[in-house]
C-alpha cells in the first residue's frame, strides 16, 4: 500500500514541531499515492489511452521504479542539501509529470510522464520518512501517516467510478497536479534538515549486521514483488470475472481500510510474540487473498480478498521495518528498504503482465504465492540466524 515505514529511534536533541510533521505528513501522502491508488491509477490510464495489461503493468513499473531511485539517491542528499528546496524540486517535478500525463496518449509518453512523475515521487517520499525521523515521537508520527494514507487511498479508490464518468481521466490528472501545488503552499513549515550535533553519536551505537541485512533486503525485494504483483491488477482481475466498476471501488476501498487495522493490529503486537510466527500467519492470509481470485470471482469473494491482502500487508510492513532496524542501528539498512521494496513493486506488475498473454491471471497468482511463501520464510531463517548467533555469543 503505502512506502516502508522505518521504525527509527526517537532522537536526542532538538525536534520539528507539529506544523513540520504536518507538512511533512503531506508531502508523504502525497508522494506515496500512486502506490496508495494503484489499481485506480491504472484504470484511468487504460481509460485515457486504451492500454492493454501488459503494457499497463510497465506504466506501473516505469513510475514505481523511477520512485525507487529517486528515493535511493535522496538517502544519500539528505546531509548535503536544504530539505525544504530539495522537497519544492521533487513536488515540481510531481506536478510537472502528471500534467505531462494528463496530456498524453500513447505508452511512450505516458511512460516517459511517468518516469518524471516517479522522480518527484521518489524525492518528496524520502525527504519525508527523514522529516518523521525529526520528530518527538517518530513511531507515532509514523503511525499517523500510515492511517492518513489510507483513509485518503480508500476515499479516491471509492469516488473514482464517479469522478472518472463525469470529468474523465485528463481532468483528474490535471487535479492531481493542482492538489502537488496545494502541498508546496505548506512546504514554509517543512524542516529545513541541517544536520544534528547529536547524529554523530549514532554512528558509535551498534553495528551492521551483513548477514542480516542481506537476507531481510532479498526478502523485502520479493515479498513486495509479489504484493505489488497482485494489488496492482487487482482492478483488472475483478473486471475480468465480469464485476462492475462500483463493486470493484467497494471492494478496494474495503480493503484499504482493512489495511488500517493491520497497522494497528501489528502496532499493539505483544513483544513476547516475537516476528517470526506472526509474519508466518500473516503470510498464511496473503497467500488466502490470492487464492480467492483464481477462475471467476463473485463480488463477496472479491472484498474479502482485499481485506485479507490489504490487513496482512500492512500488518507486516512494519514487522518487516524493525528487523531491517535491527540489522543496523544507524538506520542505513532500513532506508535501503525503502529504495530496494519500491524496486520490488515496480517489477512486479511489469513481471506480471508477461504473463497475461492468455489472459488468464492463474499462473500470476500461484507464482505470487510461491514468491510470498519464499521471502517470509527466508525472513524467519534470517530471524532465528540473528537468535541463534546471540545465544552463541
Amino acid at each position: 500500500m503505502a512506502p516502508p515505514l522505518p521504525l527509527a529511534p526517537a532522537r536526542a536533541g532538538p525536534t520539528i514541531g507539529y506544523g513540520a510533521i504536518a507538512s511533512a505528513i503531506a508531502v508523504g501522502i502525497v508522494g506515496a499515492l500512486v502506490i496508495l491508488v494503484t489499481p485506480g491509477f491504472l484504470a484511468l490510464i487504460a481509460a485515457q489511452a486504451g492500454l492493454g495489461d501488459q503494457r499497463l503493468g510497465y506504466i506501473a513499473a516505469w513510475d514505481i521504479n523511477a520512485m525507487a531511485v529517486a528515493m535511493g539517491g535522496s538517502t544519500f542528499l539528505l546531509p548535503l542539501w536544504d530539505w525544504r528546496i530539495s522537497v519544492g524540486i521533487g513536488l515540481a517535478l510531481l506536478a510537472m509529470g502528471n500534467l505531462a500525463t494528463a496530456f498524453s496518449h500513447d505508452y511512450a509518453a505516458i511512460a516517459a510522464a511517468r518516469v518524471l512523475a516517479g522522480m518527484g515521487e521518489g524525492i518528496a517520499v524520502g525527504f519525508a520518512f527523514a522529516a518523521f525521523g525529526r520528530a518527538a515521537n517518530p513511531h507515532r508520527t509514523f503511525a499517523v501517516y500510515l492511517v492518513l494514507g489510507a483513509l485518503i487511498g480508500a476515499g479516491i479508490l471509492l469516488a473514482l467510478p464517479m469522478l472518472q464518468a463525469q470529468v474523465g481521466p485528463r481532468l483528474l490528472f490535471i487535479a492531481n497536479a493542482g492538489l502537488v501545488v496545494l502541498t508546496m503552499l505548506g512546504l514554509r513549515w517543512f524542516p529545513h534538515g541541517r544536520r544534528l550535533e547529536q547524529d554523530a553519536a549514532l554512528s558509535g551505537i551498534g553495528g551492521l549486521d551483513r548477514r542480516l541485512a542481506t537476507r531481510m533486503l532479498i526478502a523485502v525485494f520479493f515479498y513486495f514483488f509479489a504484493i505489488s504483483a497482485v494489488w496492482s491488477y487487482s482492478e483488472r482481475i475483478g473486471q475480468a470475472s465480469g464485476l462492475d466498476a462500483h463493486r470493484i471501488a467497494h471492494g478496494l476501498s474495503l480493503g484499504t481500510f482493512a489495511g488500517m487495522g493491520g497497522a494497528a493490529l501489528a502496532g499493539l503486537l505483544p513483544r513476547r510474540l516475537g516476528r517470526a510466527w506472526p509474519l508466518a500467519v500473516s503470510g498464511a492470509v496473503t497467500i488466502t487473498s490470492y487464492l480467492l481470485l483464481l477462475g471467476s470471482v463473485s463480488a463477496g469473494a472479491f472484498a474479502v480478498a482485499m481485506a485479507l491482502l490489504l490487513l496482512s500487508w500492512n500488518f507486516a510492513q512494519p514487522l518487516l521495518s524493525g528487523i531491517c532496524s535491527d540489522a543496523d542501528a544507524e538506520g542505513r539498512v532500513v532506508c535501503a528498504m525503502g529504495s530496494i521494496q519500491t524496486f520490488g513493486m515496480g517489477f512486479g506488475p511489469a513481471v506480471v503482465g508477461m504473463t497475461l498473454r492468455t489472459g488468464s491471471y492463474a499462473l500470476a497468482l500461484w507464482a505470487s504465492c510461491a514468491i510470498i511463501a519464499g521471502s517470509l520464510l527466508l525472513t524467519i531463517v534470517a530471524i532465528r540466524s540473528k537468535h541463534l548467533d546471540r545465544s552463541l555469543a
